[in-house]
């Protein structure tokens, strides 16, 4: 779902879509309670506008996050699948595999 699709959906009060990851989803929450607080006129234009361009910056950071996240995920599980080679090897290997088991 693009950011647009969820700026829309908040904007209405929309129920929260399924299937949204961590950072769509702070972002949709962020965006619904921005709109309902600028109608309720607690805040004015000029710092909704504000508040949603960093709204905005830290969805870009908080996707990157979960992006650097799962590729650090699939990377051990597939450097899992060596341990046993790895802890039968030279002394490098076997030091190699302590580091990656975190011992």
């Amino acid at each position: 779902m693009s950011t647009d699709e969820l700026e829309r959906l908040a904007a209405s009060c929309s129920e929260m879509p399924d299937g949204l990851n961590a950072a769509e989803q702070l972002l949709y929450l962020s965006l619904r309670q921005l709109y309902a607080i600028y109608r309720t006129r607690i805040i004015t234009r000029d710092i909704a506008k504000l508040e949603k361009t960093r709204i905005y910056k830290q969805y870009e950071i908080n996707s990157l996050n979960l992006k650097c996240w799962e590729s650090a995920m699939e990377r051990g599980r597939k450097l899992a699948v060596l341990s046993p080679e790895l802890k039968n090897g030279c002394d490098l290997c076997k030091k190699y595999d302590r580091i990656l088991g975190g011992f």
